[in-house]
């Protein structure tokens, strides 16, 4: 369990380090080729939610957003906790459960601590991808898809077993 603490609290650090450095290191807006016209480093606040969604509504619905992300990593915490960590069978389901705590938490960090309950995104790869996002982001989506493919394929072999 220790291991996936520091996991986690890795994960967090990733996420908030590169906002920090993003939104110090660029004005809002600002962008900078790494592979041009594919991949590139974009600041910009998202107000909204979900891809952008609601844009402006941030502090409109802050505490919406702030009990959402509570709620949520209370109960993949909780998940977690209880799963089995003898059972190396449920590593990617443990997996699935810390890349959404960590995602949850990046981004309410940025919903607190934000004067205007911004979120900071600045991975954009405007050549295949029209959002810009940021690590939470990533950890969110890459997250939900482990625990799809853990629930609906191997939890079937775990039970066969």
């Amino acid at each position: 369990m220790t291991l996936w603490i520091i996991i986690l609290l890795g994960l967090i650090g990733i996420d908030q380090v590169s906002k920090i450095w993003a939104s110090t290191a660029l004005e809002i807006g600002e962008t900078i080729p790494v592979i041009n016209n594919f991949f590139h480093i974009t600041y910009t606040r998202n107000t909204g939610v979900l891809f952008g969604g609601l844009e402006g509504t941030a502090s409109e619905y802050f505490w919406v957003f702030l009990i959402f992300a509570t709620v949520a990593t209370v109960i993949f915490g909780y998940m977690f906790i209880k799963s089995d960590f003898k059972d190396k069978r449920l590593f990617i389901f443990r997996l699935s459960l810390v890349l959404l705590i960590a995602g949850s938490i990046g981004n309410a960090i940025d919903r607190a601590v934000q004067i205007d309950h911004a979120v900071i995104d600045f991975i954009d790869f405007r050549g295949i991808w029209q959002y810009i996002f940021n690590f939470a982001d990533t950890f969110l989506n890459v997250g939900i898809f482990l625990f799809f493919i853990d629930i609906f394929f191997l939890e079937k072999r775990r039970v066969a077993s």
